[in-house]
C-alpha cells in the first residue's frame, strides 16, 4: 500500500497556523477512543510560535499574511493526501482567517460572525447588552481623546479599567484609581498599542481603547465546548490576579481548580458562560468565557474564541477531562465527554517581577520546589535576560504547576508560594553598565 494510500485511511486533525505549546495537543496523543488519527500542522511561516512537535505526521508551512486564498490552496492539497477531520485553531489572532478558511473549504468552524465578535471588546459588549442585559457586563466605552475618558470615569465612578480592545491576556490592563492615573495610563496606551498591535500583525481588529467600570469581586473561567443549539461547560477554574495581590494590573498569577464558589454560584456561572457563547453567536467550537464574581452574581468579562492557557492540562489533572479531544469532537459533530472522572485539585502559576529589570537570580525558587504540591517548574528567563511585568506585554519568567489530592492542600502550598514569590525576583536596573548592584523591591507583587 502507498503511503499517499495509508495516509487517506488515518482520519487527519490539522493545527491552523501553530501549535504554541504541548498543552494543546497533548490529550489528542493519548486517546482512549480507539481511533487511530494523525496530527498535522500547517504553520504560518512568520509565527513567533515555531513548535513543530516531532509526534506529527504532517508539519507544512506557507506565509497566512499571503492571506485566504493560499491558505485555502494549502489545504486543499492537504486534503488531496489525507482525509481531514477537524481544523484546530489554537491562536487568538488567527480566529476570524480561520473561520474564514474553514467556511470557504466546507470544514465545521466559528462563523465569520462569531469571530469578528470575540476579536472586538466593544463588539461583545455590544451583544451581551443586547442579548442578556446591561446587568451581564462592565459597563464601557470605546475612547477616542482624554476628553471622553474622563467624561466616563466621571459618570461611572473611580476606580475604572482601561484596556485594548483588540488584545488578550491581559495585555496592558490597568486598573486607574483617580483622573490623574488614568490620563497617564490612557497616553501611554495610545502611544503603545499601535505599535504592539502591528508586531502581532493584528489586522483583523481595530485598535481600540475601552475604559469600563472596575467590577468588584473574585476572578474565574470556564470553557464551552459548542456543537449548534448544545453548549457544554466544564468545572470553574478561578483565577489569582495582580490586583488580588495588591496591585493595579490584572495579570493572572495563578490558575486553580480549587474553586470557592459554592455548588450554586458555580452552576448560574456556567449557565451565564452558555449564555455568552449563544450571544455571541458561536455554535461550533471551543469558547473560553471570563467572569468576575460580586455581591450580585457572576458578570462577564469576556469571551476567547480558543481554549484557555493552561486550562488543558489543569482540567486534566484535577478532573480527567481531556478538553483537546473535546475540542476536535464538537468540530467533528460528536458530543464531548466532559463529566469529571476525578475529583483531585491542580493549580498552574506564573509571577512577574514588579519592575522591569536585568534578572539576577531567583531567590527562594529552592523553597518553591520543596512545597508538597510543586510537580514542576518551567524557567524561561535566566540571570543576564530582561525581565517585565505582564502590563508591559511580556510573557512569564517561569511557570509553576502544583498537584495535590485534595484543595485544602493546594491552596495551602498556593498561599506560601503567594508569600515567596514577593521576593522571587532578584533585578538590576537595565541601564546599569558598571557593576550593578542587584536590589529586591521590597513592596514587590509578581
Amino acid at each position: 500500500m502507498s503511503s499517499d494510500a495509508r495516509a487517506a485511511e488515518r482520519p487527519l486533525v490539522l493545527y491552523f497556523g501553530a501549535v504554541q505549546r504541548p498543552e494543546f495537543y497533548a490529550g489528542l496523543l493519548d486517546t482512549d477512543s480507539g481511533t487511530d488519527i494523525a496530527l498535522g500542522l500547517l504553520r504560518d511561516s512568520d509565527s513567533v510560535h515555531t513548535l513543530e512537535p516531532e509526534e506529527f505526521d504532517l508539519v507544512e508551512r506557507t506565509r497566512f499574511a499571503d492571506g485566504a486564498d493560499a491558505v485555502v490552496r494549502h489545504i486543499e492539497e492537504i486534503g488531496r493526501t489525507w482525509r481531514i477531520d477537524a481544523v484546530l485553531n489554537v491562536d487568538e489572532t488567527l480566529v476570524p482567517l480561520w473561520a474564514e478558511v474553514c467556511g470557504r473549504l466546507g470544514l465545521p468552524a466559528m462563523s465569520g460572525e462569531a469571530a469578528a465578535a470575540v476579536r472586538s471588546k466593544s463588539e461583545m459588549r455590544r451583544r451581551f447588552a443586547d442579548y442578556l442585559g446591561e446587568h451581564a457586563s462592565a459597563r464601557s466605552a470605546v475612547v477616542t481623546d482624554e476628553e471622553q475618558l474622563l467624561a466616563f470615569a466621571a459618570t461611572t465612578g473611580y476606580p475604572v479599567v482601561l484596556k485594548p480592545g483588540n488584545l488578550w491576556g491581559s495585555y496592558f490592563v490597568s486598573r486607574c484609581e483617580n483622573p490623574a492615573e488614568l490620563t497617564a495610563a490612557y497616553r501611554e496606551l495610545a502611544a503603545t498599542l499601535p505599535e504592539f498591535s502591528a508586531g502581532q500583525r493584528l489586522t483583523d481588529t481595530p485598535v481600540e481603547i475601552l475604559v469600563e467600570e472596575f467590577l468588584t469581586g473574585t476572578n474565574h473561567s470556564v470553557e464551552c465546548l459548542v456543537l449548534e443549539e448544545r453548549v457544554w461547560t466544564t468545572p470553574v477554574v478561578d483565577v489569582v490576579t495582580g490586583t488580588d495581590l495588591g496591585g493595579t494590573d490584572f495579570h493572572h498569577f495563578a490558575r486553580v481548580t480549587a474553586t470557592r464558589l459554592t455548588p450554586s454560584e458555580r452552576e448560574r456561572m456556567r449557565a451565564l458562560a452558555a449564555d455568552a457563547v449563544r450571544a455571541l453567536g458561536i455554535r461550533r467550537g471551543l469558547a473560553h468565557v471570563e467572569f468576575v464574581h460580586g455581591p450580585t452574581g457572576p458578570r462577564l468579562i469576556e469571551v476567547a474564541g480558543r481554549p484557555g492557557a493552561n486550562r488543558a492540562p489543569l482540567l486534566s489533572e484535577a478532573y480527567g477531562i481531556n478538553l483537546i479531544a473535546g475540542y476536535r469532537d464538537v468540530l467533528r459533530g460528536v458530543a464531548p465527554r466532559v463529566a469529571p472522572v476525578r475529583d483531585g485539585a491542580a493549580a498552574v502559576v506564573t509571577p512577574y517581577p514588579e519592575h522591569a529589570g536585568i534578572l539576577v537570580e531567583y531567590a527562594g525558587l529552592d523553597l518553591v520546589r520543596a512545597l508538597p504540591s510543586t510537580a514542576q517548574i518551567d524557567v524561561y528567563k535566566h540571570p543576564g535576560d530582561l525581565v517585565q511585568p505582564r502590563h508591559e506585554g511580556a510573557g512569564s519568567p517561569l511557570r509553576i504547576e502544583l498537584r495535590a489530592d485534595t484543595p485544602e492542600q493546594l491552596l495551602a502550598d498556593l498561599a506560601e508560594l503567594q508569600k515567596l514569590s514577593e521576593e522571587l525576583f532578584v533585578v538590576r536596573d537595565p541601564e546599569a553598565t558598571q557593576d550593578p548592584k542587584a536590589t529586591r523591591d521590597p513592596e514587590a507583587a509578581p
